[in-house]
């Protein structure tokens, strides 16, 4: 008699849903509601007025067949920072886990997510799939972080920003271990109705920054511009987080040029 096939783990999930608006000349996070193995810090408040939330999931990190979901709301003007809290274990072979990301950025409001590194294992499948969409005048700061950690099965990321109805950006990376071998992470700054002249000074500024990156021999640099303007900036190396932490100090220099009224051409 043949055994039948066990059957498929259902996995853990977890959602978190946050709304956040301006108030005065502060960013107040008006509701944080989390469930199943999904949660998040208090609001910080910010000496530039802004919010900032620090997003943790309990358990070993992001085990085969897990489902987690973020979504939110960020009203007119308001700037809120999202963080996790430390690097997350993707781990387990079979089923992927998944993670689902999704946000309304209001007129004029700003949304900054740099999360630490996701660490791939050994036999490890993992998609994490963004939406964002930006009303005119909105801007998106965004870094994500692939370590491997032995031979992972698969790992893809996908990063959709909309103005309004419009895809503006698509970014995709479809990663195996033979394809990757180091860590990854990509980071991209875009504002609804940014001007070419000002995209054309962002990516300027990012090359001079850059540079100083890929001046190390351990690290390959990549950076240009969506067809909608911003930049994008891809980096690939061993020594994941000192690349991550310049990448993060590259994104708050593009938002400074960019929040200024006449930025020089770098």
């Amino acid at each position: 008699m043949i055994a039948p096939p066990p059957p498929e783990r259902a996995g853990a999930s977890g959602t978190l849903r946050i709304a956040a608006s301006r108030h005065g000349e502060r960013t107040v996070v008006d509701s944080a509601r989390y469930d199943g193995l999904m949660r998040c810090s208090r609001p910080f408040a910010e000496p530039d007025g802004s919010a900032r939330l620090v997003v943790a999931q309990l358990g070993p990190g992001f085990v085969r067949g897990d489902r987690f979901t973020i979504a939110g709301e960020l009203g007119r003007a308001a700037t809120l920072h999202l963080e996790s809290q430390s690097a997350t274990r993707a781990i387990g072979d079979g089923d992927a886990s998944h993670v689902e990301t999704r946000w309304h950025v209001d007129e004029g409001a700003t949304l900054v997510c740099t999360a630490e590194p996701t660490v791939a294992y050994v036999g490890a499948s993992h998609r994490a799939r963004a939406t964002i969409t930006l009303a005119n005048g909105a801007s998106l700061a965004w870094l994500d972080a692939i370590a491997p950690y032995g031979r992972f099965e698969r790992f893809e990321t996908s990063l959709r920003v909309y103005f309004g109805d419009t895809l503006a950006l698509h970014d995709a990376l479809r990663l195996t271990p033979e394809r990757l071998g180091a860590g990854v992470v990509s980071a991209c700054f875009i504002r609804a109705g940014m001007t070419p002249r000002r995209s054309a000074e962002l990516v300027a500024a990012a090359d001079v920054i850059g540079s100083r990156l890929a001046a190390n021999e351990d690290v390959a640099l990549g950076i240009g511009s969506p067809g909608a303007g911003g930049v994008i900036v891809r980096a690939r190396g061993t020594r994941i987080r000192e690349i991550r932490s310049a990448l993060v100090a590259l994104l708050a220099e593009l938002r400074r040029i960019d929040a200024t009224e006449d930025a020089p051409f770098v």
